[in-house]
């Protein structure tokens, strides 16, 4: 049993080995052209592309929030304290998609200065 195992260990080792070297030359034949997926060449472009990213995440967290105070106000019911808790997710979710938009805006205009 101790010597099937060995045979069939050294089999698969040697097999490993001897694909492991094939795969390296011809590997070292092919060209791989890879893309820059950030679209950025200087330090500002990524810092402008980050903090757009962070702004969509940001609107997307803001829709869910008006929608989640919309579905509160509509099942209500009648009852004072969860329309005035709808009410304050809709003035706060208001608040910060205009804190999303100025900083949107900051952003934009300080490119262009510094572009």
């Amino acid at each position: 049993m101790k010597k099937t195992f060995k045979k069939a260990a050294v089999l698969f080792y040697s097999v490993a080995i001897i694909t492991i070297f094939c795969v390296n030359s011809v590997i070292a034949q092919v060209s791989v052209n890879i893309d820059n997926p950030i679209n950025a060449n200087d330090f500002t472009k990524i810092i402008e592309n980050t903090l757009l990213w962070v702004l969509g995440v940001a609107g997307s967290i803001a829709l869910l929030a008006f929608i989640a105070g919309g579905v509160m106000y509509m099942m209500s019911a009648g009852d004072e304290q969860k329309i005035t808790t709808a009410k304050k997710i809709f003035n706060f979710t208001i608040i910060g998609l205009i804190l999303i938009l100025l900083s949107y805006s900051i952003i934009v205009i300080t490119t262009n200065i510094l572009t």
